[in-house]
């Protein structure tokens, strides 16, 4: 046990950036944890208890570079987060463990792959072919595009808080990881079009989103895009830029999911078109709100602009890199200043503002810790958009970095005035809110696509298939496997992560005894 423990110890990683990853991980657990103490109504011990082993877990899976190590904190992570989704619906307590569950299979396979070829401890690995097949593992449980379709409907589902966790810090442990294996000169070219293809098609879904939360979710995998994207490029300021995006996408989103539930409990709905009077009543949530979107919109001086403009800095030079970042840059601002206008702008009186003001300070109840959240979203956002090296000089290059705060406030200006014209000229892209996602519409949608192939229509019953399918269907092979092996080994779904992750490590093992 003591030999496992200095293994234990002695595979973290306290060099390069990692370290500075994993204090901000810490931060924006903090302010999920401050959110949650007036939304968490039941079971709140629980809730908290959970939160701790999350965090614990995540710091490990950021800063170790042991395999074994990485994959268990890693699914305690999973296990935390998944049983936090048991405040909204136990329904997507099983969804989310099936789906993560999948993703861990294919990320066993590939560490399993990765030590047999001799990369024995995490970090840079030079073969396209084990990048590919962590790539995919990374996928399902971080939503890189095409395996990103369960992520829109449990964040949107989630209670807020948990969607804070979630989207805020927990998607974005596969990048960190992305960021160990992936050669900083090389980058990879696959990730870089996955990236591109979450920019705009999530992006797109983002803009035409009129529940605040759906918008929200889909947002988060059009800004993992940058990240990916970013990794993908390869290159020292392309990897900053990077590291800076899961900073500062951490905070904005936090703080706006955050948000999202004050504003929920506020109106009683989050469709954006219903948010009237919303900087009279809750100016303190309004100021967070405007300046996560502005960050998300790559407003300069905001975090969000030094970090895409490293990433925009790493590409090659040229007429077309500008051109398609200066439009990935516009499709993220109006989806960002849409949601600004329809909550601030948009026939909104401010007539008697400061009346208005008056009245909600003494008529609603302002919770302290919320507060206290939102305020450090908000001085994250500012810290990271004037000292992008960060306190400390973490990324020390970066103080000599010229930003172009000038050519960046101009484009700034063209997107405002874009935005301005297209909303005045197209209702501000008033959109019908859709129905409430599930994964049960989407596995809907797909069969009524493989089922019209006969030129057939049939109506399924999407839950029970779920249910039946992914949930039973693992369930019972456990068990034909558990009768197989052994009629009193009741740990039946997981002796076989737990027998691949003894295979992994048997050398190891074998040298202990």
């Amino acid at each position: 046990m003591a030999v496992i423990w200095q293994q234990f110890l002695a595979s973290f990683q306290f060099d390069s950036f990692f370290p500075l990853l994993a204090e901000v991980g810490v931060i924006l657990t903090l302010m999920t944890a401050l959110a949650a103490w007036n939304y968490i109504k039941e079971n709140k011990f629980w809730y908290y208890a959970l939160t701790l082993l999350y965090l614990l877990s995540a710091l490990v899976a950021i800063l170790t570079t042991d395999w074994f190590f990485f994959l268990f904190a890693w699914e305690l992570v999973t296990l935390a987060t998944t049983f936090m989704l048991a405040w909204s619906d136990w329904k997507l307590v099983r969804q989310y463990f099936v789906i993560q569950f999948s993703g861990s299979s294919i990320l066993l396979f590939g560490a399993l792959a990765a030590n047999a070829f001799g990369y024995s401890q995490i970090g840079v690995i030079n073969s396209v072919p084990l990048q590919f097949i962590l790539i995919l593992g990374i996928g399902m449980k971080s939503g890189l595009f095409l395996f990103h379709f369960w992520l829109p409907p449990i964040h949107s589902e989630a209670p807020a808080p948990v969607s804070a966790i979630l989207s805020g810090w927990v998607v974005k442990l596969g990048y960190i990881f992305l960021l160990k294996i992936i050669p900083m000169e090389t980058g990879n070219t696959f990730l870089f079009l996955l990236g591109l293809a979450m920019i705009v098609y999530a992006g797109w879904q983002a803009l035409r989103s009129a529940d605040l939360k759906i918008m929200l979710a889909y947002s988060t995998v059009s800004q993992l895009g940058f990240i990916a994207l970013a990794i993908g490029t390869g290159g020292k300021y392309a990897f900053y830029g990077a590291v800076l995006h899961i900073i500062a996408h951490g905070f904005a989103k936090t703080t706006l999911f955050i948000s999202s539930g004050i504003w929920q409990k506020e109106y009683g709905t989050r469709i954006i078109y219903d948010f009237k009077d919303a900087a009279a009543r809750r100016p303190i949530t309004a100021l967070a709100t405007i300046l996560s979107f502005a960050s998300l919109g790559a407003v300069v001086f905001t975090a969000g602009y030094n970090s895409k403009y490293l990433i925009k800095s790493a590409q090659t030079p040229g007429l077309l890199a500008t051109l398609v970042f200066f439009l990935l840059g516009l499709l993220s601002f109006l989806y960002a200043a849409r949601v600004v206008y329809w909550l601030f702008i948009k026939d909104q009186d401010y007539s008697s503002f400061f009346a208005d003001l008056k009245q909600g300070f003494n008529h609603y109840h302002i919770y302290t810790a919320d507060i206290l959240a939102l305020f450090t979203g908000i001085i994250g956002i500012i810290v990271v958009g004037f000292w992008p090296e960060m306190p400390g000089n973490v990324l020390g290059t970066l103080a000599e970095k010229d930003f172009h705060l000038i050519s960046g406030l101009r484009d700034t200006l063209i997107y405002f005035a874009l935005a301005a014209y297209l909303f005045i000229n197209n209702n501000a892209f008033k959109i019908e809110a859709r129905a409430n996602l599930s994964l049960e519409n989407y596995l809907q949608v797909f069969l009524n696509f493989v089922y019209g192939l006969s030129r057939k229509s049939v109506k399924f019953d999407t839950e029970k298939i779920f249910e039946t399918f992914f949930y039973n269907a693992i369930f019972n092979a456990s068990k034909k496997i558990h009768d197989f092996v052994y009629q009193d080994f009741t740990l039946q779904l997981l002796w076989i992560p737990v027998f691949m992750t003894v295979l992994l490590f048997w050398q190891q093992l074998y040298s202990y005894f």
